[in-house]
């Protein structure tokens, strides 16, 4: 039986393909198989796929009560316009529509049957719109193992002649009588089905030497319906009977393909096999032959061009025997004198998509981006390393932001396949931290890059407590650490005694402390794993646009702009607090008492302004910032009726002007 020589054959046979061209249904593969691998992230491809198949057929004509062998020959062409594109890494969409012409040559060798009918038959047209989704991905990432899923749909758009059936073409009509349908042809119906879906699962292997393998399994669900009158004949061609058929079939369908080719620069011989199975036909003719599988074989050659264009040259040959009885509807049980059921008529209907030919041959024409002779991905491989003894250490190596799985280094060692470009890498290892960096990979080369991960550091604790820098009052304030790795906690608040704690990993970070109307403070520190680091924070206030500040307790000697020295702290503290705040002006505003002239006491408080601004300048307060002014003895504070009084009036404000 022919249905189990393709099962061995098959067994043997596995199909590949290492460049991005379409198969029939549009998708990355050879002929009738699909590529797991996707074309590629906005590749794109097409062609044009013709192919004719030729089968002889003994029958046995009865006509005028004479019964005779007579042999017809079929000829089943097809053809396919399919174009794919690859929306990215692991996604391809693609649509074909199909052309099928089927013609019949009749065997009219003898007088009786040439007096009655015509010489060939035939018919043609456009058959369905099929498309199809690929997803597939690369587990091993080397650019050779493939996994995918190839979901599609298809649709009848054509109907053929005046009926779905092979006739009323060239006037002459029927196998069996005049108008009547064809079914016992291997393909007699023009459209494939009325409607078809399913789904393959893929597995292919393209290796870097060339070398394609890969098989495809899945299931498909096929429509058909049959609308005719079947007629009863009596030897001389009366007729006896007739019953109106109108049904639908549903075929389930299992289907394996599989094939192998060896790709070289310009040829690529290769070899494919597809077998479907049909699981609601149960049918064989009385010696064990059985009528539900379908097995075609095909090889040929495959020539490519720099210029993108590839032309298929193809051969087949039908790997299971055709029954015309199995394909007739249950006319043969009718006219036999029964009355088949629906079911029994179901059994026999016509194949979807047809039966295979004999023999065939094809010829294909495609084109893909693909085959233009740019690069457009590299390699990356190195080995990961402990930072701190050199040695090999096992990771893992993933890729944010592509669609690429992550790799498993083997004794340290990896290697990828990636597109050229700006690429993410993160590495990871237990017990190190993460490493996050960014590689560039050029088209065709062989990049090495090698990473050191550092152990995951000991933890330390940081202590103190935050007060007020001029007042020295306790401070409810929120203390953190910034950009510290995942799991420890970045921040904390400050108990009512000011204290605050953190734990954090070993290294230099950064510490924060934030308390409303206070200037932000940041602060450097070193962390030694398993020991205390005390860091005591003092905050200055946050100088508002407006705000006056007013110092009775700048001292200078009498009658002069000499700053004494007993001053130095306080204006040092004025400094830290200019510094804290940066960015804000400042006026210096001198003022003294009623003692002395008017004209002396106004050159003496902007002499002492100018003293108190050239000492914040020798502090680091930039110039830009500061400006001075005198008003002498013109605004008191305070009435100068007394010593006191005056004391409060020889002073120094600070006018905040805002930044």
């Amino acid at each position: 039986m022919r249905s189990a020589a393709i099962l061995c054959t098959l067994v043997l046979v596995l199909t590949g393909t290492g460049t991005a061209l379409p198969s029939y249904w549009g998708l990355r593969g050879l002929n009738r198989v699909v590529d797991a691998q996707p074309i590629g992230i906005n590749q794109f491809a097409l062609g044009i796929f013709l192919h004719n198949g030729m089968s002889n057929d003994e029958r046995t004509a009865s006509i005028d009560g004479t019964t005779f062998t007579v042999e017809d020959m079929e000829q089943n062409a097809a053809g396919y316009f399919a174009l794919s594109y690859g929306i990215n890494d692991m996604i391809e969409i693609a649509g074909r529509v199909g052309y099928v012409y089927n013609g019949l040559k009749r065997d009219l060798d003898n007088p009786l049957r040439a007096a009655i009918t015509g010489d060939w038959e035939e018919d043609d047209g456009i058959t369905n719109v099929v498309a199809s989704l690929k997803a597939g991905f690369n587990p091993t990432n080397d650019g050779q193992f493939w996994l995918g899923v190839m979901p599609l749909i298809g649709f009848k758009v054509y109907s053929g002649g005046d009926s779905p059936y092979v006739q009323d073409y060239d006037g002459f009509d029927g196998i069996w009588r005049l108008d009547d349908p064809m079914f016992q042809m291997r393909r007699s119906m023009i459209p494939e089905a009325d409607m078809y879906y399913g789904a393959n699962a893929l597995i292919s292997y393209n290796a870097d030497f060339g070398l394609g393998v890969h098989a495809n399994a899945g299931y498909h669900m096929y429509s058909q319906t049959f609308e005719f009158t079947d007629r009863r004949y009596d030897d001389d061609g009366g007729v006896i009977s007739s019953q109106d058929i109108e049904m639908t079939v549903d075929d389930n369908v299992l289907v394996m393909g599989m094939g192998l080719e060896y790709k070289t620069e310009y040829v690529t011989p290769f070899i494919e096999g597809e077998w479907r199975h049909f699981l609601d036909k149960d049918e064989e003719g009385g010696d064990g032959e059985r009528y539900d599988d379908t097995g075609i074989i095909a090889g040929g050659l495959r020539f490519t061009s720099s210029l993108g264009m590839a032309l298929d040259l193809v051969g087949t040959i039908g790997m299971t025997d055709f029954d015309p009885e199995w394909g007739d509807l249950g006319h043969g049980l009718y006219q036999a004198g029964g009355n088949p059921t629906e079911e029994e008529r179901a059994d026999r209907a016509p194949f979807p998509m047809g039966y295979p030919a004999d023999y065939g041959f094809g010829v294909n024409l495609m084109f893909s981006t693909d085959l233009f002779k740019h690069t457009t991905h590299g390699s990356l491989s190195g080995v990961v390393t402990d930072a701190s003894t050199g040695g090999i250490i096992p990771a893992q190596i993933s890729f944010p932001s592509t669609t690429l799985m992550p790799v498993v280094t083997a004794d340290g060692f990896y290697r990828v396949r990636l597109e050229a470009g700006s690429v993410p890498v993160r590495v990871e290892a237990e017990g190190y931290t993460t490493l996050n960096e960014t590689v560039v990979v050029a088209a065709g080369e062989d990049a090495i890059r090698d990473f050191a991960l550092l152990p995951v550091p000991g933890n330390g604790i940081i202590t103190g407590t935050v007060t007020d820098g001029e007042t020295h009052e306790i401070l409810v304030a929120t203390i953190s650490v910034p950009d510290l790795p995942e799991g420890y906690t970045g921040s904390t608040v400050c108990d009512e005694n000011g204290v605050y704690n953190l734990e954090i990993p070993e290294g230099t970070w950064t510490i924060r402390a934030d308390a409303e109307g206070y200037v932000t403070v940041t602060r450097r520190v070193t962390v030694v794993a398993d020991e205390t680091l005390i860091q005591d924070i003092q905050m200055r206030p946050e100088l508002v646009a407006g705000q006056v500040l007013s110092f009775s307790n700048i001292y200078f000697d009498s009658g002069s702009s000499n700053i004494k020295p007993e001053s130095f702290p306080l204006l040092d503290t004025i400094a830290e607090t200019l510094l804290a705040n940066e960015g804000v002006n400042v006026r210096i505003v001198g003022h003294t008492d009623s003692d002395g002239s008017n004209s002396f006491n106004q050159g003496l408080s902007e002499r002492r302004a100018q003293s108190v601004y050239q000492y914040l300048v020798n502090k680091g307060i930039p110039v830009s910032r500061l400006s001075t002014a005198g008003y002498g003895e013109e605004r008191p504070a305070v009435p100068n009726t007394s010593a006191a009084n005056k004391a409060q009036n020889r002073r120094i404000e600070f006018e905040i002007l805002g930044r």
